[in-house]
């Protein structure tokens, strides 16, 4: 495992020196000032625990820590944590937590805190469940120790509790204690930023935590020492792709992320701001109901996925070829797990052969239910680009173009919807590929591929992995739960005079400052 890591490393960096424009090396930060962020909508919930949207994690891992954090090269490293040891046999987790880190409400952690938060997350969250699936018991022997125990060997309970999408991060236990099995009312963590506000359209507000326990160790990505420099950080909802971008231009905002990459030209060329395009892709996605309704028949996803033109629908998504490229692999590249297994089956640009599938699928015609956002650009176009090819070959639509929290909040309910437009990250381990999981909206309950998914959970060694991730993919491509168009490369848009912004592995505006302010 430490092979992969340090290749996931040396990739990282190759990427990074490639695609991301100047460097605040030698900068001095300053304390002080306010950051607004445009974002691309309102968020569906302040829970972190309950969603994995995106944008949550963006706002909420200023507020929210867990006892492991991910780095810039996607390792886990402790955060809650002060040391910890695993037994010879690899079943038993012994965690020692840090001593003097306070709640925002004022309280010391304790173990009571992780039991409550991770007895929780295990049954709201994607990864607690696949976690606590062979976790046979939690406990806390005083208030500094906490022990997990499991039933067989898991190559990834420090990346799993270290994982920031829905992440296993620790909340007062009367605050969970609270909720009584719903959504937390009370949003306090550990992190540098304490919760202030939140006016439904309008903004988030978070306040610097004057209380915070930083860590000793260097700043890495979502790990390390934390330095909130600014007073308040605002997440602002603004839909209007072109209101996010002028509203930096002009200096009302300081950040905006997704930005139209056509603009990219006109951006770079403003002294005033630098356009920021991660080094890591993500992958755009048609996920499908497998629960009820018509792609529960695999011949329906067989149909869909043959009607297609990859290319045509990527390069009327993002245009410039310098931000998409047309690739099978569910781990695109430079993930050390890339494959193209599968790939005769994907940009196979065939309406005859999707019409036979929908004749042997029985299929008459009934409207499919799709949604789609346009808060997201790229969710949106992509599908109106591939509507009219799935149209050819004999689909009928009741076409939804719907609010992201919508979206959101719809993808929970499978009566609701048949397909809708959405992304996949680059995951740090095929483990943790969303639209492979059982309990995911979209509910891929392949018996197959679970058992996959959990031998990949036992191994550690990288050539037996990689067989197993093989077959996974290849399975994909045949049983095809979702659809993968390609990747692409968001782009984001700052202030020039905002320094210290690394976008890896993620938004986070700690460690980050106003140059001559």
């Amino acid at each position: 495992m430490k092979r992969v890591l340090i290749s996931i490393a040396a990739l990282l960096l190759v990427a990074a020196l490639v695609l991301t424009p100047g460097s605040d090396l030698g900068a001095q930060p300053r304390r002080g000032g306010v950051l607004r962020m445009a974002h691309i909508g309102e968020p569906p919930t302040l829970d972190l625990h309950l969603t994995t949207a995106l944008i949550v994690q963006d706002i909420m891992v200023h507020v929210y820590e867990g006892l492991f954090a991910l780095n810039s090269n996607l390792e886990p490293r402790p955060m809650l944590v002060d040391t910890w040891k695993v037994s010879p046999d690899r079943l038993t987790y012994t965690f020692t937590l840090r001593r003097g880190v306070r709640f925002h409400h004022g309280r010391e952690l304790n173990s009571e805190d992780v039991l409550a938060s991770l007895t929780r997350w295990s049954r709201l969250a994607t990864r607690g469940r696949a976690l606590f699936a062979v976790v046979q018991s939690l406990t806390a022997p005083d208030a500094y120790t906490v022990v997990l125990r499991l039933k067989e060997p898991y190559g990834l309970v420090l990346m799993d509790l270290g994982f920031a999408l829905q992440g296993a991060v620790i909340y007062p236990k009367e605050v969970i204690d609270e909720a009584a099995g719903g959504p937390v009312r009370r949003f306090i963590g550990t992190g540098p930023y304490r919760f202030v506000e939140h006016l439904p359209d309008r903004h988030v507000r978070l306040d610097r935590f004057d209380g915070y326990s930083a860590r000793a160790e260097e700043g890495d990505g979502f790990a390390g020492r934390k330095v909130a420099y600014f007073d308040s950080l605002y997440f602002v909802p603004v839909p209007d792709v072109s209101v996010r971008i002028a509203g930096v231009t002009r200096g009302e905002f300081q950040f905006a992320e997704s930005a139209p990459q056509d603009e990219f030209p006109r951006l770079q060329a403003d002294p005033n701001v630098v356009p920021f395009i991660p080094p890591i892709p993500l992958w755009l996605t048609t996920v499908f109901n497998k629960r009820t309704g018509p792609f529960t028949n695999a011949k329906m996803r067989q149909a869909w996925l043959a009607a297609l033109d990859m290319e045509a629908i990527m390069r009327g998504t993002f245009g410039n070829a310098r931000f998409w490229r047309l690739d099978p692999a569910l781990l695109p590249k430079p993930h050390y797990m890339w494959t193209d297994v599968g790939k005769e089956r994907y940009n196979q640009r065939n309406v005859e052969r999707a019409r036979q599938l929908l004749a042997e699928a029985g299929y008459k015609g009934e409207p499919i239910k799709w949604m789609t956002t346009m808060e997201y650009q790229a969710y949106g176009i992509s599908a109106q680009i591939a509507k009219p090819m799935l149209e050819r070959a004999g689909f009928v639509f009741d076409f939804q173009v719907v609010d992201w929290a919508t979206l959101i909040s719809r993808r929970a309910r499978p009566e609701l919807w048949d397909a809708l437009n959405t992304a996949q990250l680059t995951f740090p381990d095929p483990t943790l590929v969303l639209v492979l999981s059982p309990t995911w909206p979209g509910w891929y309950e392949n018996r197959d591929m679970q058992a996959m998914m959990t031998l990949l959970q036992r191994h550690t060694d990288p050539k037996v992995r990689m067989e197993i991730w093989k077959r996974a993919q290849r399975l994909f491509w045949e049983d095809v739960p979702a659809i993968k168009y390609g990747d692409y490369f968001v782009m984001h848009l700052h202030r020039r005079e905002l320094k210290g912004y690394t976008g890896q592995p993620g938004h986070f505006f700690w460690n980050v400052w106003w140059e001559g302010r």
